[in-house]
């Protein structure tokens, strides 16, 4: 079916590009730590549920291989979660992400991205215990020398306490440079998203339609992240609602 093939096609298109690689360029292998801390307005998936009455308290720790196997590709693990704060509950995400370049030109590119995950939402339902296979493809170009990112992500459920499927989530946005100085720079990013649901947990059809913009201010050392998007609802019961959040993260590179 459409929904498996998906996600197939996403998760193993990175091994098809290591076999078809024909860039022999040495390898300059280095390891990434990326720790990001901060607030969001409530626990919110690309489904469209909102769930606790928030404000949560959200992290995320990844750490990283470049040139893993091929120029430019990157292996890596990560942990996250979102606690609500007035109940105390934390959800939890881990998983392992392979990410390669597939086309690389001078006007556009495209990356493509497989990995499993396990997650742990006691505030899911009645509880979602899931082991599942995830994948993303992006594609980026410039108009008029303004960035153009064309994003899809996929979500298939191997195993759950909930009913399993496939769910998808796509996006468009572009990136403006508002300022920079000394070291720091300024920039916007905005654009829709959309969501559609095979049966992930429970969920049919169209789900949801956002529309993100956020604020990124970075520098060598921390990003600062302050994101606002507004939900439109595409069936009952799903709530349109808007949403906001503020992260810092700290990267570290080091040449192995």
């Amino acid at each position: 079916m459409l929904k498996h093939r998906v996600s197939l096609l996403l998760l193993v298109s990175p091994l098809l590009a290591i076999a078809q690689d024909r860039d022999f360029a040495p390898l300059e292998r280095s390891w990434t730590a990326s720790l990001t801390g901060g607030f969001a307005d409530t626990f919110q998936l690309v489904l469209g549920g909102t769930y606790g009455d928030g404000p949560d308290f959200q992290n995320r720790l990844t750490v990283g291989l470049n040139d893993a196997l091929r120029k430019g590709d990157s292996l890596s693990v990560f942990g996250w979660s979102t606690t609500d704060m007035p109940k105390a509950t934390p959800n939890w995400q881990a998983g392992v992400l392979y990410k390669t370049s597939v086309v690389k030109r001078k006007m556009h590119a495209l990356s493509v991205t497989g990995g499993v995950q396990r997650w742990l939402l006691p505030m899911i339902k009645t509880g979602a215990i899931d082991w599942m296979v995830t994948g993303n493809a992006t594609f980026s170009t410039s108009i008029k020398g303004v960035p153009l990112f064309v994003s899809g992500d996929s979500y298939s459920l191997l195993k759950s306490t909930l009913p399993t499927g496939t769910g998808v989530y796509s996006q468009i946005y572009t990136h403006h440079k508002l300022w920079k100085g000394e070291g720091l720079e300024l920039s916007l990013r905005h654009g829709p998203a959309y969501s559609y649901s095979w049966g992930f947990y429970g969920a049919q059809g169209n789900r949801v339609f956002r529309y993100n913009g956020a604020l990124l201010l970075t520098s060598r050392a921390f990003n600062v992240e302050v994101g606002y998007r507004q939900q439109v609802g595409l069936q009952d019961p799903i709530p349109s609602n808007r949403y906001w959040y503020c992260l810092v993260t700290r990267q570290i590179t080091k040449p192995l």
